[in-house]
């Protein structure tokens, strides 16, 4: 690799870094919230270093329904309701759950486990119940709170609060800024999967293709971004390596996971390539 390259690609990476860091990722620590939910108290603050994110979503359905489906988290239950394609090629084994919720109670001492065969788990994690407001809250230690609050008789907001860790070093520090993204990215997609479950209702087996799609949409938009960074000669080519970066960091963090935008932006990043080089 010339020193010219090496160059360009250190400018155009610190530059997509500054601005993940100033918009981006507040963005992404209060996604689907207001500014009262960021605010306001919730059950277990008092049991967390800090607190690392918030965020919401609303789910057309009645609290009592919506709690059926948050309490079957778990690998051991109903998995966690997010890329189960991803967790299983990490090695995470899942429960092989129907469509229905089966389990009925949360309660204090219960731990929800990670894998239910952590042999081959990429890293273990297991999250103990330590306090549960039956119908409304429950949280996990190494996690967070799951609240549930009801808007009206059919409509619920379901907000989690993610704890923060121990940051006093800095291997710590640069372990929670970098892993913040990667946790939102699964989460986000747990808030649409409780939503999209319990709006659909019981019985009903959610296909996993649009997740397929959009993985797929991302990694070949962020293969192409990649590409013309490293084909980037010209200024007018960085500075269009730094928007289409932009423009992949937007698709992957902020816009809701739907294939259509991930397929949209490939090929608008092929059709620059194209036309570019």
């Amino acid at each position: 690799m010339s020193l010219d390259l090496f160059l360009k690609i250190i400018l155009i990476i610190g530059v997509l870094f500054i601005i993940y860091a100033l918009f981006f990722r507040p963005r992404i620590l209060t996604w689907g919230t207001s500014k009262g939910e960021v605010a306001m108290p919730l059950i277990g603050d008092d049991l967390a270093h800090g607190i690392s994110a918030t965020r919401a979503i609303s789910i057309d359905a009645p609290i009592a329904e919506v709690w059926k489906w948050v309490i079957q988290l778990g690998a051991d239950r109903g998995g966690f309701f997010s890329y189960s394609f991803l967790e299983r090629a990490l090695g995470y084994k899942m429960r092989e759950a129907e469509a229905v919720p089966e389990f009925l109670d949360m309660e204090v001492g219960r731990v929800v486990p990670g894998s239910i065969d952590e042999t081959k788990s990429l890293i273990r994690f297991n999250f103990p119940v330590v306090a549960v407001e039956a119908g409304k809250s429950f949280v996990l230690e190494g996690w967070g709170a799951f609240v549930l609050e009801e808007i009206s008789p059919t409509q619920t907001r379901l907000i989690v609060r993610t704890h923060g860790q121990d940051t006093r070093t800095l291997l710590r520090k640069i372990d929670d800024f970098f892993g913040v993204a990667l946790h939102y990215i699964m989460e986000r997609r747990m808030l649409l999967g409780f939503k999209v479950q319990a709006e659909a209702g019981p019985g009903v087996r959610l296909s996993a293709t649009p997740d397929y799609l959009w993985i797929l949409g991302i990694f070949l938009s962020a293969l192409g971004t990649a590409l013309m960074v490293l084909l980037a000669g010209s200024a007018l080519q960085i500075i269009l390596s730094i928007i289409f970066g932009i423009l992949w960091l937007y698709a992957f963090l902020i816009v809701n996971p739907r294939s259509m935008f991930s397929t949209f932006l490939f090929l608008l990043i092929a059709a620059a390539i194209n036309w570019l080089y």
